[in-house]
């Protein structure tokens, strides 16, 4: 092809998979602050090189997260996101090694999210050799706690997104390729409930059995659902008494809970409320514990005008661009929409299986989505600007 983005990438494509390799060679799951550092430590040397001004947010539990900004000509911000951090313990790569199996490239975190990380970085520097300079300014946030919930980064947005026009999260795209605009909220929610222990034989009379109370919350609270307007609820973990012949004292179960609106977690949360505060067995207390750390992502306004430049720029690439229904998957985009800011997630490769020994990224959608994003950077900061208002 004649286009610019996409004969800088073709003439780079064994470097940028080698720097892919590199990456993913280099496990950083997100309990491991000092490798999670280390995969911090190579983007922050490469966006150094490419002239951005870097600094770091220091943490005690996750890594450090990379703040990186490359001021413009006082046009529009863009902010780019990524997260360093994995799902695989250290060692995986001694059964899961980076291998390739025709267009396809096998290996831990290969997809979600190194793959994106390593299309982000191309993209920008695409851009910066093709324009020289950009005439907006561009952010790029790399978190290292974005697997667990984002923990110690989702409080920062409010902050890291001041005076941002528009947000790309290069995330994996679909299965299928679809780009995501909206993410269902979630929610880990514990509920704990305190009764009183005795001997199941001699006198059951004087217990007050912690697991017969839960059974009946847990009944209740899933019967919150709604799953024709997306809301789902799942008692995923159950944990409770101490032996067969004694009345057990304690129980606690742990709830994921997907909801599509703000409306809809208002409902289940004060549903949950009243069915802890209830009490369900005699002499029995339960305690709600927990919060919805990723809001729901819709559409903010903007948002269409953002997907008619990725779709343009698609076009001109031979890129197809689909969009996928409101995915129950959740990240970083659900708390930055919250911010207010238009933003389209998916910006990265293709692939599927993640979390998972078969996880794999397509390699031809690597370059492809190298060459779409920098296009669309080029629209927002580059050759064209455009302001959110």
């Amino acid at each position: 092809m004649s286009h610019p983005f996409a004969s800088y990438v073709d003439a780079r494509r064994d470097e940028i998979v080698e720097t892919l390799r590199r990456v993913v060679e280099m496990e950083s799951p997100s309990q491991e602050k000092a490798r999670v550092d280390a995969v911090i430590d190579v983007f922050q040397a490469a966006y150094r090189d490419a002239g951005f001004v870097t600094r770091r947010i220091p943490q005690t539990d996750y890594g450090d997260h990379l703040v990186a900004d490359l001021p413009g000509g006082g046009g529009p911000r863009v902010l780019l996101v990524g997260h360093a951090d994995t799902v695989y313990p250290p060692g995986t790569l001694a059964t899961m090694p980076l291998r390739r199996d025709g267009d396809r490239l096998l290996g831990p975190a290969v997809m979600d999210m190194k793959g994106g990380l390593v299309c982000m970085l191309y993209a920008i520097r695409a851009l910066l050799v093709v324009r020289g300079a950009v005439r907006g300014s561009l952010r790029v946030v790399v978190n290292s706690d974005e697997e667990p919930g984002s923990p110690s980064s989702r409080g920062l947005w409010p902050e890291l997104t001041q005076g941002v026009d528009w947000a790309l999260i290069c995330e994996p795209a679909r299965p299928d390729g679809a780009l995501v605009l909206s993410r269902k909220g979630c929610g880990i929610f514990r509920v704990r409930v305190r009764g009183q222990a005795a001997h199941a034989g001699a006198e059951p009379e004087k217990g007050a059995s912690a697991i017969r109370a839960l059974a009946r919350k847990i009944l209740d609270i899933e019967g919150l659902a709604a799953p024709s307007i997306g809301t789902t609820i799942n008692t995923g973990v159950i944990r409770g008494g101490t032996h067969p012949y004694v009345v057990p004292e304690e129980a606690e179960a742990v709830i994921d809970i997907r909801v599509s609106t703000l409306a809809e977690r208002d409902r289940v949360l004060a549903g949950m409320q009243a069915v802890a505060a209830r009490e369900d067995v005699p002499r029995t207390q339960a305690v709600l514990e927990g919060q919805f750390h990723r809001p729901p992502s819709e559409p903010v306004p903007g948002t269409e005008r953002l997907a008619v430049v990725i779709e343009e720029e698609g076009r001109a690439l031979d890129v197809p661009i689909r969009w996928a229904p409101q995915t129950g998957g959740v990240g970083d985009a659900n708390n930055i929409t919250a911010c207010g800011v238009p933003t389209v997630d998916g910006m990265g490769p293709v692939g599927g299986r993640a979390h998972s020994p078969e996880e794999y990224m397509e390699i031809p959608t690597l370059f492809q989505k190298t060459a779409l994003l920098a296009a669309v950077l080029d629209r927002l900061v580059g050759r064209e600007v455009l302001r959110r208002v």
